[in-house]
């Protein structure tokens, strides 16, 4: 993670959610890598980030410590928001950068009260609110009732980076709710099929048009 304090190029970022009243002195540019965790779940939250650059995806998990994907990714809006207007300070999922990311973060404890006063700004969130929602209700129908290779391979689409798809696959198991084995018979399934070809770095994406028609269901 990279950390800086924001410049004027970003100030029309926070206009854009009706921030432009702010003090901006305390706000922050953050730089994040590729696989990395920058919210875990139930642990401190202590910024509300607005996403500039690339993609993330969320998670949450079960008691038992396994993770369930509740969205592909992100790629603009918002990051805390539902803790702050919750007033909670603890992250209530776990989110992981899918390619390098970067965000304005807003510390809660310096511009919470202030977030909170600011009517347009709340209006924002409900409306950003609002959409996650219907986005999660509708993940979560596809992740319940799709067949698992058309979500194996939007999940690899989603997240493969310059045609290859190379996530710890421990990982996927978990987050397509689907045993370790079974994920590999799929993946060995794709390969045969020329889709994907196996390589000591991941899987490499040979036929995309075949891999989104499948992914299409």
């Amino acid at each position: 993670m990279q950390k800086q304090k924001l410049t004027e190029q970003y100030y029309a970022k926070l206009a854009e959610y009706d921030l432009e009243g702010i003090d901006p002195s305390g706000a922050l540019l953050m730089k994040f890598e590729r696989g990395e965790w920058f919210l875990r779940e139930d642990e401190p939250i202590e910024y509300l980030l607005i996403l500039l650059s690339g993609k993330a995806k969320i998670c949450t998990s079960e008691k038992g410590g396994r993770n369930l994907l509740l969205c592909y990714y992100v790629s603009e809006g918002i990051m805390g928001d539902v803790e702050l207007l919750m007033g909670r300070h603890e992250a209530i999922s776990s989110v992981q950068a899918v390619t390098a990311l970067s965000c304005i973060a807003l510390p809660v404890s310096t511009y919470g009260s202030v977030l909170l006063s600011n009517l347009p700004f709340v209006l924002r969130l409900a409306n950003g609110l609002s959409k996650k929602l219907h986005t999660s209700v509708a993940d979560m129908t596809e992740i319940i009732l799709r067949p698992f290779e058309a979500r194996l391979c939007g999940y690899v689409l989603a997240n493969a980076q310059n045609g290859l798809f190379s996530e710890r696959l421990t990982d996927v198991s978990e987050q397509l709710g689907v045993s370790y084995r079974h994920l590999l018979r799929s993946l060995k399934s794709l390969c045969i099929e020329g889709i994907l070809e196996k390589s000591d770095v991941g899987y490499r994406i040979q036929n995309e048009s075949a891999l989104r028609e499948k992914a299409a269901g």
